[in-house]
């Protein structure tokens, strides 16, 4: 049976907030638009397999070092964190990571010049550099096996407002449109082996963010990507879907510009 990662709806609110704030508003640390931005994930976990969390909260890690195509978080600020979700129990556990994928327009017109072209291209997966970090940091136990979960948001502006979906979603993946705004929701639930335990079908999958397994040793502990399936109910039941939404123009790296679906909206299903 696949993984299951339950967001609630406060979990999502708090995902797009943080994405879509990273977005859209320049920081002051930064000279860029559309940096990258990083969130650590809490909630429940099943103690039994098949693995099962329920993500009920999500943190921004505010003192992370964020730019165009890269984050890093302190460890000293997910330490503060770890305890004061000890305060409140086990439906505070630290259960894993999200952070964005930020696309602007024509930056790179070859890899990602289009909705089509990040599809193609499955710009919405993780990164090999995202699949190495979670590489020995496993999260969370269940049943004496360790795991850990990735979710990653990608973002790309569109010319104008469209509501479309790309036809068979692979596992773990779901597409939606806020505005012009085009959004890939990602989630990957890692299982942490040392590769000398490893299946030959578990071999295959370490390699599916474009890792090597060979220039690893048959000692060390890896995180293999299992089957993994999202629910949530704002995904499940279309929460997004004929709602108001502004318009971003994101065209130039140091210009952006938001104006509110009060002012912008003018497709008649999805007015005020």
């Amino acid at each position: 049976m696949p993984a299951t990662i339950e967001l609630s709806d406060s979990a999502m609110f708090e995902l797009l907030t943080s994405a879509l704030e990273a977005y859209t508003v320049k920081h002051q640390e930064s000279e860029d638009v559309a940096i990258e931005t990083v969130s650590h994930l809490w909630g429940r976990v099943n103690k039994r397999a098949p693995f099962k969390c329920t993500i009920n909260h999500v943190s921004t890690e505010t003192s992370a070092i964020r730019a165009r195509s890269s984050v890093r978080e302190l460890q000293s600020s997910l330490a503060i964190k770890r305890d004061i979700a000890n305060v409140f129990g086990e439906d505070f556990r630290h259960i894993g990571t999200f952070h964005t994928h930020p696309w602007l327009k024509n930056e790179d017109p070859k890899k990602a010049g289009s909705i089509e072209a990040v599809r193609k291209n499955k710009l919405y997966n993780l990164s090999p550099a995202d699949h190495r970090c979670e590489i020995g940091k496993p999260t969370v136990t269940v049943s004496g096996v360790g795991y850990s979960v990735a979710l990653v948001m990608t973002m790309f502006p569109m010319e104008r407002a469209n509501d479309s979906r790309m036809p068979n979603e692979p596992d773990g993946l779901h597409e939606f449109s806020l505005g012009n705004i085009k959004v890939w929701l990602k989630g990957q639930v890692f299982i942490h082996k040392l590769k000398s335990e490893m299946s030959g079908e578990e071999l295959v999958a370490f390699e599916s963010y474009r890792l090597k397994v060979d220039t690893y040793s048959e000692n060390e502990m890896l995180a293999v990507p299992i089957n993994t399936r999202i629910e949530s109910n704002f995904i499940n039941t279309l929460g997004y879907y004929l709602k108001s939404f502004g318009r971003i123009d994101l065209d130039e790296l140091t210009v952006n510009e938001y104006t509110s679906a009060k002012l912008v909206e003018k497709r008649e299903l999805h007015k005020i």
